[in-house]
């Protein structure tokens, strides 16, 4: 399972969540968290203080509007937060773990002439 976050001008992944149980249990997962995320598309410990819709936009993705009021101390107001997450079940097919970086080659000593 992945969830994606709307990032002002693309969708960004936000993270995987491997499932255990094949396609059905992911696709239960994925569900029942388009129905719980927060803001960021992470499982809520209070679902309730969220607004949502969900949308199903296929048999395995959603697309969530999550959106949260709090007082801001700033502008003496309650401020409403709105974001968009896709939830998405996906088998992994391929990983290539990321080859660990070098230092370059030195090129030789820099040394400096006193006349």
């Amino acid at each position: 399972m992945e969830c994606t976050e709307w990032a002002g001008d693309r969708w960004k992944l936000a993270r995987t969540v491997p499932v255990d149980g094949g396609r059905e249990a992911a696709v239960e997962q994925a569900a029942e968290l388009a129905r719980r995320c927060d803001l960021r598309g992470n499982d809520a410990r209070e679902p309730q203080a969220y607004g949502r819709r969900v949308f199903r936009t296929s048999e395995t993705s959603w697309l969530v509007e999550v959106s949260h009021s709090a007082w801001n101390d700033v502008y003496k107001r309650v401020h409403t937060d709105t974001q968009h997450v896709r939830i998405s079940v996906a088998e992994l097919e391929h990983e290539d773990e990321t080859p660990p970086g070098e230092a370059p080659a030195k090129k030789g000593v820099l040394r400096s002439w006193r006349s």
